[in-house]
């Protein structure tokens, strides 16, 4: 797959996060109203805050762009055995952002695991993992799902585009802690496969969260799968980077 770029700057306005229906901004001079922000990130904020300017690009500072179909990337994490792939966590964060610093509001932690079925089997479960990190604890995770194909040296394709083999397409739905996917990735031998999860989650407040391609939500991109008589995970896999 070829190198992935980081494209523009989204703006002062990508670093808002998604508002509730009717809220509303403090009057003000603008450097001093505390602004909510929505964003993802791989560890926690912690309770006591941090500069404005140390929030990642998942804040909305930019925006990456990748050969895998629509901005999937690996999360960290690794492949503990030949059919297990689990992802670090990640965070998805609701701040309060006032002044030069930001502190925290609500805090959720999302993960991926993969699991193979082995044998002559073509199918995956994926189990999507979030529960409250210290704060409010009402909150609704939701998922979109897309089967992938990687293409070497050539923009990823998803299986639904690529050809009819049996993969399942793309699905979406609520994602209360634990939910299980169990999708077919397609009967093709000699191809490599991976699964995609958009995770979105909601707070309390109804606003949402921004991943880092600037959309609401943060896309996880699975482990690759080697699909040969027996499929297994690849000894080493695409990161969608």
């Amino acid at each position: 797959m070829r190198r992935s770029r980081l494209v523009g700057a989204l703006g002062a306005a990508a670093l808002l996060l998604a508002a509730a229906p009717g809220a509303q901004a403090a009057e003000g001079p603008a450097d001093e109203v505390p602004r909510l922000v929505g964003y993802f990130a791989g560890a926690p904020l912690a309770g006591t805050g941090a500069p404005i300017g140390a929030l990642p690009p998942s804040a909305g500072q930019g925006a990456v762009r990748t050969d895998t179909p629509r901005g999937y990337l690996l999360r960290g994490g690794g492949a503990t055995t030949d059919y297990i792939y689990t992802s670090a966590d990640v965070w998805a964060i609701e701040a309060d952002c006032g002044g030069s610093s930001c502190r925290p509001v609500q805090q959720v932690k999302l993960g991926l695991k993969e699991y193979l079925f082995g044998g002559d089997s073509r199918r995956w479960r994926l189990t999507l993992n979030s529960s409250p990190w210290p704060g409010p604890s009402g909150f609704a995770a939701s998922y979109g799902y897309e089967c992938g194909v990687n293409i070497a040296g050539d923009t990823d394709r998803t299986c639904s585009t690529w050809k009819p083999d049996g993969a399942d397409g793309p699905a979406s739905g609520p994602a209360p802690d634990g939910t299980e996917l169990n999708h077919s990735f397609g009967r093709t031998t000699g191809v490599v496969k991976f699964p995609m999860v958009d995770f979105k989650v909601r707070f309390a407040d109804g606003s949402t969260a921004r991943g880092d391609d600037g959309a609401e939500g943060e896309k996880f991109r699975g482990w690759d799968v080697c699909v040969g008589n027996e499929a297994r995970l690849c000894p080493t896999t695409g990161k969608g980077d």
